[in-house]
């Protein structure tokens, strides 16, 4: 009897231990799966940089999220004036390397009367590093979950992720990486996109 026991609590223990792995398992493959890829460094599919998932021309997306500061900000919260947007991820090197020349572009934006607005996907985004250098650069810093629902709104694909919109909330550059914001697109002619 002492051996039947023994054996049922080795079986129950083995069964909770692999129900522990599994779950683990389970939990560190769905970050994973929700994760959007870091930038590559290869060409986008025609030839030039790859596409960030949002176009000049591009209206800014419906959205609400809750800055690390625990106020709320919304598409509408940024209407009227011009906006400079980040998508950042603590998983991408290129991201933090970013830090420094996207300050000096938030610098010309808000010193024109526009709102800065970055967000920091991630494991604990918003006690990071990089969120917590943010803080003096953008006026919002959301820190986001994996699965990244203001970028996902935006439809962004890679990081580093950076957009200008005018202030009609449409987009007049974007870019992965900060290259394409050099020279944003005239307001009157991202202006013409149909809403």
């Amino acid at each position: 009897m002492e051996y039947l026991v023994a054996g049922l609590v080795l079986v129950v223990a083995l069964t909770a231990l692999n129900a522990a792995l599994t779950a683990a398992v389970l939990r560190r493959w769905r970050a994973r799966a929700s994760t959007p890829p870091a930038a590559p460094r290869g060409p986008g599919p025609s030839g030039g940089a790859p596409d960030l998932g949002i176009a000049p021309g591009d209206r800014m997306p419906e959205f609400t999220a809750a800055t690390a500061a625990g106020a709320t900000v919304t598409r509408d919260g940024l209407a009227g004036r011009p906006a400079l947007l980040a998508f950042l991820s603590l998983d991408c090197p290129g991201c933090d390397d970013s830090v420094p020349e996207f300050a000096e572009h938030a610098r010309r934006v808000r010193d024109a009367g526009g709102r800065v607005l970055a967000t920091v996907v991630g494991i604990d985004a918003a006690g990071s590093d990089l969120a917590a250098r943010l803080a003096g650069v953008a006026d919002h810093v959301v820190p986001e979950p994996l699965d990244a629902p203001v970028g996902t709104a935006f439809g962004v694909r890679f990081y580093p992720g950076f957009a200008h919109y005018g202030p009609d909330g449409v987009a007049t550059a974007a870019s992965v990486g900060l290259e394409g914001l050099a020279e944003p697109a005239p307001a009157s002619a991202a202006g013409t996109a149909a809403p």
